[in-house]
């Protein structure tokens, strides 16, 4: 059975720079209208900006994450080689 990883993030947009008050805009991730931003300026839900980040960071992790259950090959395991 395959372990559950969860990845969250937390944004702190109370910034007013994360906010338009003249106009929405398409979100640049899901294309729904959004007076939100970006850190770059762009219209981005804070929702939908936390979740791509997530996906970034469990994708760039999970190469590093080593299931200890699973037992390494022997070439690899000098304690199973003996």
């Amino acid at each position: 059975m395959a372990g559950l990883l969860v990845v969250r993030v937390h944004l702190d947009w109370t910034a007013p720079g994360h906010y338009d008050r003249d106009r929405s805009l398409p979100c640049r991730i899901c294309g729904t209208a959004t007076r939100m931003r970006d850190a770059k300026g762009e219209a981005c839900h804070q929702s939908c900006a936390e979740d791509e980040i997530a996906r970034e960071l469990l994708g760039a992790g999970q190469p590093l994450i080593a299931d200890e259950r699973v037992p390494a090959p022997a070439a690899q395991n000098p304690e199973v080689a003996r």
